[in-house]
C-alpha cells in the first residue's frame, strides 16, 4: 500500500478514536463499536456487548462534566484498507453528578474495522494504571 494511502487511513482511525474519546454521552460512545464487538477492560472480558453497553450507560448517566480526555504515545498500525489498530495512553479526569472526581490514566487499544464509511470498534482493551 502506498504511504499517502497508509497516512490517510491513520488520520481517519485516530479521529474515530479521538471522537470517541471525547462522546459527551453514551449513545454517540456505543456509536463507534460494530455490533458484538469483543470489549476486555482492566482484566475483566465481558461475555457479552450488551452487559458492556448497560455498564457504558451507568457510567455517562453518572457524568456531570469530562475535566481532560487526552490520547498520549499514539501508535497506529494499518493491517489493510478495512482495519487498523489505535494504541495509546490515556489520561481522563471527570467530575461525577455528587461532585467526586475520577482520574484515570493507562492504555487503550482497539481494532477498528471499515464498515460502510465509517471506522467501528471491532476489538478493544483498556488497562488502568494503578
Amino acid at each position: 500500500m502506498e504511504t499517502n494511502k497508509i497516512e490517510k487511513l491513520k488520520a481517519e482511525v485516530q479521529q474515530a478514536a479521538t471522537e470517541h474519546l471525547n462522546a459527551g454521552d453514551a449513545d454517540t460512545a456505543l456509536s463507534y463499536y460494530s455490533k458484538n464487538a469483543a470489549i476486555v477492560s482492566n482484566g475483566y472480558l465481558y461475555p457479552a456487548f450488551q452487559l458492556f453497553s448497560e455498564h457504558v450507560r451507568e457510567f455517562y448517566a453518572s457524568l456531570r462534566k469530562v475535566d481532560l480526555a487526552v490520547w498520549e504515545d499514539i501508535h497506529i498500525p494499518i493491517i489493510n484498507a478495512g482495519a487498523g489498530i489505535f494504541t495509546a495512553k490515556f489520561r481522563w479526569r471527570s467530575t461525577d453528578t455528587k461532585g467526586e472526581m475520577l482520574n484515570l490514566q493507562g492504555v487503550w487499544s482497539a481494532m477498528f474495522v471499515r464498515e460502510k464509511d465509517c471506522w467501528k470498534i471491532n476489538t478493544r482493551h483498556e488497562s488502568f494504571s494503578p
